[in-house]
């Protein structure tokens, strides 16, 4: 299995110090587009909005298939999905 870490940020607020706690995915898009993976952990930046996911895959070719879907799905959305550094941890990731 590989494992990959996105985050998303809202690209309808302005960018800086204060576009730090923007709006994210809905949860309800990443259940849509998962595929063959799931989800590990989750983190909301509100109900039912998504700030960071860890997620699982079987192939790097599910990844890549997911990650191209997930992006252009989130900049339909107003938000951007980055990829993250697996491992790293954020404060308060793991307590939602």
């Amino acid at each position: 299995m590989i494992t990959i870490v996105f985050e998303f940020v809202d690209t309808t607020r302005g960018q800086g110090a204060g576009g730090a706690t923007a709006l994210g995915l809905p949860d309800c898009w990443m259940d849509a587009l998962i595929g063959d993976g799931y989800v590990e952990q989750r983190d909301y930046i509100a109900p039912g909005i998504l700030r960071r996911i860890v997620a699982r895959f079987p192939t790097q070719h599910h990844l890549d298939q997911f990650a191209s879907s997930l992006r252009q799905v989130s900049k339909l959305l107003g938000t951007h999905a980055s990829r993250g550094n697996v491992g790293k941890t954020w404060p308060g990731f793991l307590q939602n």
